[in-house]
């Protein structure tokens, strides 16, 4: 009598854990029925319902979107590029393959550093350092990766002021 009385305690205590508010927020549903929320924060929905798409076709972060919005930006990084000795006609072209602004900055800074990589070959690799170690395996990737994104950075805040 004592054991089903203690497992029936037991079983309702795990049942009443399951369903608590503190579950749910961990994206299970609080009731039989209840959506989860998604956790893929940056895929957006059609209006009709649709599916939800992983990537947009531009993202407001895209290189082509933030130089798009700031014609300023384009023309100053132009221009700090200049001075690395780096030398782009059209950054918005240039860049167009890439996730983000920075990456592309980082890229323009490792294909100035080593000509074996390609801009081409740094846009559809996994990361700027797997880029970096498959045109020149020689090099430190870890380390180059490191530098140009840092470069990359202070261009951008230079061109921002």
């Amino acid at each position: 009598m004592k054991r089903s009385i203690a497992f029936a305690a037991l079983t309702t205590a795990v049942f009443f854990i399951a369903t608590s508010p503190a579950f749910a927020q961990r994206g299970r549903p609080s009731s039989p029925g209840a959506a989860a929320p998604s956790i893929h924060s940056n895929s957006s929905a059609s209006a009709e319902g649709g599916h939800a798409s992983a990537s947009p076709a531009t993202s407001p972060r895209s290189p082509s979107s933030v130089l798009s919005r700031n014609s300023n930006v384009s023309e100053a990084l132009t221009k700090a590029l200049a001075k690395s000795g780096i030398n782009v006609t059209d950054l918005k072209s240039t860049c167009g393959s890439f996730k983000n602004l920075g990456q592309c900055i980082a890229a323009l800074h490792i294909n100035h550093k080593f000509a074996s990589c390609t801009l081409a070959d740094l846009s559809s690799a996994k990361s700027l350092g797997a880029g970096i170690q498959g045109c020149s395996p020689q090099a430190n990737a870890k380390s180059e990766s490191k530098k140009a994104m840092k470069q990359a950075k202070q261009d951008i805040n230079d061109s921002n002021s």
